[in-house]
């Protein structure tokens, strides 16, 4: 069964408000390895953007909350990303058997951010380009 963009307008209107607080010197990048919108922040700004994120976000996942997390969702981040100490992984409510995740990595004694957000099939399969043309949308992504 194919999915419309209008039955991920929640999805949609969380992006949009997870990207108020991101000043406009900063671009949305593609990360093709990942398949998820990316952008890179200085430590002085992200404090910003993180908090809300618990807002829009169903859940948070951590170094040692992850084991919590649906087997879908868990499997997911386990195999894309691992979890170490500092980073959390959002994840949204389930619509149409998909998840918004955004995964917030600090840069170890660095002073930046990667914040990455994707979509996260649960028991389906969803192609690059449908999950390209929507970040894309949503997210204003500049490059890939």
């Amino acid at each position: 069964m194919k999915i419309s963009l209008s039955e991920l307008e929640p999805f949609k209107e969380i992006c949009r408000k997870i990207c108020l607080n991101i000043p406009e010197s900063y671009a949305w990048k593609w990360d093709q390895k990942r398949k998820m919108a990316a952008v890179v922040l200085d430590e002085e700004d992200a404090e910003m953007v993180f908090y809300p994120l618990f807002k829009e976000f169903r859940n948070h996942w951590n170094f040692s909350s992850i084991n919590e997390a649906a087997e879908a969702v868990n499997e997911y981040i386990h195999t894309e990303y691992g979890l170490m100490p500092g980073q959390v992984f959002f994840t949204s409510h389930m619509v149409c058997n998909l998840v918004l995740g955004v995964a917030w990595w600090p840069w170890g004694n660095s002073d930046k951010v990667s914040m990455r957000v994707g979509i996260i099939p649960i028991n389906k399969t969803l192609s690059d380009d449908f999950v390209y043309n929507c970040l894309t949308q949503w997210l204003k992504i500049t490059s890939q």
